[in-house]
């Protein structure tokens, strides 16, 4: 057997030669990616440039939002009468607190005396515009407008929101909203008996404490305006002789609707037992007593609905 020739050795040029392609593309290759690197830089870059506007943007239009809800909470605020009117022989005080910016609850009041007769005649109103925020406030503030020209007229209370209903359905329609408002007039107030007069368009229905503690709820009920129901069928007007001393109480159904933190309502029942148990000696020392009432019971919670309270007193 003959002995095996050695392999020939590898020449050392092509081995050169390929070590240098496959360093020329390595270097291509870290180039490619160099410049990927650059570009997914360049776009990060620019997309956090993108959301620092985008943030800039968006906190600019929350400011301007903030400032706009201020503004428009004092122009709502701005509609409503002074809460103290200083009245002969009655006493009146209202608070009204939106649970947004803005809201729709509402109070309004209207004093007048028949020189001829000598017949003093004070009207107070406690409104509810259906909805929240801006579409509440507009209607809160188109019904306000309508009740107050209403004094022009001479209604009585059913009267007026029979009236009313029809005024406002140009506002209530767009949205299929309503106003809820309870009406109270007072005839007679330098008289020895004046009469409450009482007319309710789907609000909660006054309370009347007499002076010696005890409490009636005047059951007065009827559909709420701008619906035209009650343009057509008409309200019920209750009336009832009233004596020094006497407190009649007005609220808004964020009263009653307040919720605790086990989401148990406030309900008609405490509110009844808070206004016995409040004082009778004026009427701020009511609302305040109603206020911490209510205040208690939501133990630090925000209600999650307008508040509004109006307290009168012979």
């Amino acid at each position: 057997m003959s002995a095996r020739e050695p392999s020939p050795s590898p020449d050392p040029g092509s081995r050169l030669a390929r070590t240098e392609a496959r360093l020329r593309a390595t270097e291509a290759e870290l180039r490619n990616a160099e410049a990927e690197l650059r570009r997914a830089i360049e776009e990060r870059d620019a997309l956090s440039r993108a959301l620092d506007e985008v943030q800039r943007q968006h906190l600019l239009a929350t400011d301007r939002l903030r400032s706009d809800l201020a503004l428009a909470r004092e122009i709502q605020k701005s509609l409503l009468p002074e809460p103290a009117p200083e009245w002969d022989g009655l006493e009146l005080r209202c608070h009204s607190r939106p649970a947004l910016e803005i809201g729709g609850d509402f109070f309004t009041y209207n004093a007048s005396t028949n020189a001829k007769v000598l017949l003093s005649k004070y009207v107070l109103a406690v409104g509810d515009a259906s909805g929240k925020g801006v579409s509440a406030a507009l209607l809160m503030a188109a019904a306000l407008g309508c009740f107050d020209a209403s004094f022009s007229k001479p209604f009585g209370p059913a009267e007026r929101l029979a009236h009313l209903d029809k005024a406002i359905m140009p506002f209530t329609k767009p949205r299929r909203q309503s106003c809820a408002l309870c009406c109270v007039e007072i005839v007679g107030v330098n008289t020895v008996r004046p009469v409450l007069r009482v007319a309710n368009a789907g609000c909660i229905p006054p309370y009347l404490k007499h002076g010696d503690g005890s409490v009636e709820w005047i059951h007065a009920a009827g559909p709420p305006l701008g619906l035209g129901l009650g343009a057509r069928s008409g309200y019920r007007e209750l009336s009832l002789r009233l004596d020094k001393g006497d407190m009649i109480v007005l609220t808004s159904d964020g009263v009653v609707e307040a919720r605790d933190g086990s989401d148990e309502l406030f309900g008609f029942d405490r509110l009844e037992e808070a206004i016995v148990a409040g004082p009778s000696s004026s009427p701020q020392a009511m609302l305040d007593h109603l206020e911490l009432a209510l205040a208690g019971f939501l133990d630090g919670r925000e209600p999650h609905d307008d508040v509004t309270v109006a307290v009168l007193r012979l």
